[in-house]
């Protein structure tokens, strides 16, 4: 009962939220139409010139997995890194596949008996 509430107030405070922002976007024209001409004209051009120093950022493509996401690198310092890590874990698992296969061999060479006797003895 009390999730219900929460989520109750949840909603009321986001559509509270929602009409202030209306509200205020309705003072805001109302208070823009009663501007003199030449004050647009120097709030047009001061917003131009705030867009155009700000930042645009780029879409960015990530993987996901379980919640994590990782974007993907774009400067070419990060492709170079990306791509030692790559070359390191293929490298690291083909080491290692080569490694249990190496003991898959010796264990079926110790089943099938076809090991000379010295391996098992000290020297």
């Amino acid at each position: 009962m009390k999730k219900q509430l929460r989520h109750r107030g949840d909603i009321d405070s986001r559509r509270e939220y929602q009409r202030n922002q209306q509200r205020i976007a309705q003072l805001l024209t109302r208070g823009t139409e009663q501007l003199d001409e030449p004050i647009l004209a120097s709030l047009r051009h001061a917003r131009a010139r705030a867009l155009q120093k700000q930042r645009v950022h780029e879409p960015v493509f990530s993987f996901s997995a379980a919640g994590v996401r990782v974007p993907l690198p774009h400067t070419p310092h990060q492709w170079i890194a990306a791509t030692i890590l790559l070359a390191a874990i293929v490298i690291g698992v083909t080491g290692y596949w080569q490694s249990s296969q190496d003991h898959q061999n010796l264990d079926l060479e110790i089943l099938t008996d076809d090991l000379p006797i010295e391996i098992f003895v000290d020297q």
